[in-house]
């Protein structure tokens, strides 16, 4: 059997940044253990799967271990591809779509523009679980060492926040020290223990061009120091920080943020965010996908 698959830079502003994610569309429905082969084949953070046949979910997501939720990234894919299929729904100007997850259904608007496709934005409500509790900036700055200077001078402060998964966002004051930090898994290890976080995102104001508002990067002691992981899946947890802070009046706020640099795959997302007393926090997230490729699969 051939199957095709498309290979796609998400939140990507140009062709080779953003981050890569394979869609993979078969001939025929696939068992979970092939879909976890073919993950594990493509060796990417994720693979996004196409079932025609499965009318209400036609996407699935897996990595090489296992079958995971949808997240921002995977969720830009499977849109961009239900957009190409024929698969949204045609409201002039774009098209949407909507995948349902835990109970709960994502929202996706695609931009139609003359050449293709435009930016694709999705809108999720969050309900945030927030911790100020957090180990002392002291402690912080020697596990990731760095000098505490460059977060102590910050307006933000540590927080744990959960939409998702519980993330340890630690703010500095410029984006270059945010790339600076090497985690010491060691002294993580101790610091974890007093948290229930399950990721930390740093952050600073302002990008290394000063074009995004913000900078962020995930690290946690599975990923290399030199790695820059996709930033998408905590920005939920991210818009929760910042909805928290004092300073953010309610309404309507907007932002944009990047992740590595152009010679680590440079990822840009635009976000969107309504605070409202009393109410829950209403999030749109969105960017551009690039198709890079379109290929064959001999698989058996």
């Amino acid at each position: 059997m051939a199957t095709q698959y498309f290979l796609l830079d998400v939140f990507a502003d140009a062709p080779f940044q953003g981050t890569q994610i394979p869609v993979v569309m078969p001939d025929r429905t696939l068992s979970s253990s092939e879909k976890l082969q073919i993950a594990s084949e493509f060796q990417k953070s994720e693979t996004v799967f196409l079932d025609t046949a499965n009318v209400e979910a036609p996407f699935s997501v897996y990595n090489d271990t296992r079958q995971t939720i949808f997240g921002a990234h995977t969720i830009l894919a499977a849109a961009y591809i239900a957009h190409e299929m024929g698969l949204s729904q045609d409201q002039g100007a774009y098209t949407s779509f909507e995948i349902v997850q835990n109970k709960q259904t994502i929202k996706v608007f695609i931009d139609k523009v003359p050449d293709g496709i435009g930016s694709i934005q999705f809108a999720r409500t969050i309900l945030p679980s927030i911790d100020r509790f957090t180990p002392s900036l002291s402690r912080i700055a020697k596990a990731l060492n760095i000098d505490e200077k460059h977060m102590s001078f910050s307006k933000y402060r540590p927080m744990v926040v959960s939409v998702d998964n519980p993330t340890l966002i630690i703010p500095f004051t410029r984006a270059e020290h945010v790339q600076a930090a090497k985690l010491n898994s060691e002294s993580w290890s101790e610091l974890l223990s007093e948290t229930y976080a399950a990721e930390i995102f740093l952050f600073a104001p302002k990008s290394h061009q000063d074009i995004e508002d913000f900078h962020g990067r995930i690290v946690n002691p599975n990923v290399a120091n030199n790695v820059f992981p996709p930033i998408g899946n905590v920005m939920p947890e991210f818009v929760a920080y910042l909805a928290e802070q004092k300073e953010t009046a309610d309404g309507t706020h907007t932002f944009s943020i990047d992740r590595g640099s152009e010679l680590t795959r440079k990822s840009v997302l635009h976000v969107e965010f309504d605070k409202r007393p009393g109410k829950s926090i209403q999030c749109r997230i969105g960017g551009r996908v690039v198709k890079m490729g379109v290929g064959t699969l001999l698989f058996p």
